[in-house]
């Protein structure tokens, strides 16, 4: 359920904000300055690599979101244990328990109707669909299944990602990490 705190900006069609790849703090740091290009946002933290300083990655980007008034969705290992305006799921996560969360934002990556479909019965609050445009290897779902989708399933947002840009989204709100992540910072 989202809080009511951040219920505005979740309904304002914002840009899911998905972190890239980084090594250093200081590097984290210069790349969040991104985020400040964008007005309705929400900053989802992932974590794929397992040398990074889980703790003070945290510490910084929660920093950065509180002083900027930006959402924190967690999309890292041991999540819920950790304190954040809410949770990201990955596809996989959607066939395991996980603890009961309330007054946080729930989301989940989906690919299909299924998962879909499992997002909705744990309470999702939105559902990132992916991939839409080609890019690498993946075989794209395209626009036309993004909305049939989105029309089968009108009880959840659902947000293209994987390829989706500002200049090719067909939606107002979309999610990516490359078109923000691997800008110049200002």
């Amino acid at each position: 359920m989202i809080p009511n705190k951040w219920s505005k900006i979740l309904n304002s069609n914002p840009i899911f904000l998905i972190t890239g790849e980084f090594k250093k703090i200081s590097t984290l740091k210069n790349k969040l300055k991104n985020a400040l290009l964008y007005e309705h946002k929400v900053l989802i933290l992932r974590i794929k690599n397992t040398e990074v300083d889980i703790d003070a990655t945290l510490n910084v980007t929660t920093k950065f979101c509180k002083k900027n008034n930006i959402p924190l969705l967690l999309n890292i290992p041991n999540k819920f244990s950790l304190k954040a305006d809410g949770y990201h799921l990955q596809a996989k996560e959607l066939y395991e328990d996980f603890p009961p969360v309330s007054n946080k934002i729930i989301g989940a990556s989906c690919h299909n109707a299924k998962e879909i479909s499992l997002a909705l019965k744990l309470g999702c609050d939105y559902v990132l669909l992916s991939p839409i445009v080609k890019k690498y290897e993946s075989e794209p779902l395209g626009w036309d299944n993004f909305f049939k989708l989105k029309n089968d399933f009108p009880e959840i947002k659902i947000i293209p990602l994987g390829g989706v840009n500002e200049r090719n989204s067909m939606q107002d709100s979309y999610a990516g990490i490359s078109h923000w992540w691997d800008l110049h910072s200002p």
